[in-house]
């Protein structure tokens, strides 16, 4: 397989989807798991200004930590990157305290 030329057709195509879209960089949601670790270093690799975000809702303390150590990873070799944690615990949870029930779901229901 041809791994570094792969790897330079999608950082490629990546750039130019952002120069098409008329944006200046990524924003990328990163959970500790293979899919967004993958993507996320794909897009630090353009070497367009990269947001990774970590936004844990009760996540297991091993997906927060892997979460945690791709982006000091990616902050420590890519100038270009960002990195950001939001504990959306809290607001999860106010939210599911105010949504109705499956009782009270039909006075919600749009008709």
């Amino acid at each position: 397989m041809k791994v570094k030329e792969v790897e330079k057709h999608i950082v490629d195509w990546l750039k130019e989807y952002a120069a098409s879209a008329g944006v200046s960089g990524f924003t990328v949601g990163i959970s500790g798991g293979i899919d967004s670790a993958l993507v996320s270093t794909l897009c630090c690799k353009t070497g367009l200004a990269t947001h990774l975000v970590s936004l844990p809702i009760h996540q297991a303390s091993s997906h927060l930590s892997r979460a945690s150590q791709h982006i000091k990873q990616l902050l420590a070799s890519y100038p270009n990157a960002q990195g950001m944690e939001i504990d959306l615990s809290h607001t999860f949870d106010t939210l599911k305290d105010i949504m109705p029930t499956s009782a009270d779901q039909k006075k919600y229901l749009l008709s």
